[in-house]
């Protein structure tokens, strides 16, 4: 299997994928990376998403509202919030005692779950409540790519994010 070939059936099978992960995954290196990236996405097979921190790949054809619930899935604690709201609306409270992590990367993750418009904040008897926007999307990636998150690096990523 040539380089090309080798990066894109990468890129299907862990759509979101960073650039780091591809490089560790191929064993290319950093500038050699670059250039088959490069004409792979002049090619149309991938999109990469450039943020200042981080180029997320995605095969083409992923709609962009997949995208950012994916780029959400790959991310740990993300994807504990949005699992246990799977299960409904719950509080601020009862999300944080679920994921087991601090008040400040609870609401840090709901703030961008939130602007991303994957999770809408409501008042009910004045408790804020959490809950998802588009369950049935959530479902499907969940049980497309069961196994997005199972990836140290992203664990590290959530720990800087949270800083």
């Amino acid at each position: 299997m040539d380089r090309v070939e080798q990066i894109v059936q990468l890129v299907s099978r862990n759509p979101g994928i960073r650039y780091s992960e591809i490089m560790r995954e191929t064993g290319l290196a950093n500038g050699v990376l670059s250039h088959h990236l490069f004409k792979i996405e002049q090619a149309g097979k991938i999109t990469i998403e450039r943020t200042p921190r981080v180029a997320r790949v995605y095969p083409c054809g992923i709609p962009e509202e997949e995208t950012t619930v994916i780029k959400h899935l790959r991310s740990s604690t993300s994807r504990k919030i949005l699992t246990v709201l799977l299960d409904g609306s719950l509080s601020f409270k009862d999300i944080v005692s679920k994921v087991k992590k601090s008040q400040g990367t609870v609401s840090l993750v709901l703030k961008g779950l939130s602007e991303d418009g994957i999770v809408e904040r409501k008042l009910v008897n004045g408790d804020l409540m959490f809950q998802l926007t588009n369950k049935a999307l959530l479902d499907t990636l969940i049980e497309r790519q069961p196994t997005f998150i199972e990836n140290s690096a992203n664990n590290i990523s959530d720990i800087f994010s949270s800083i």
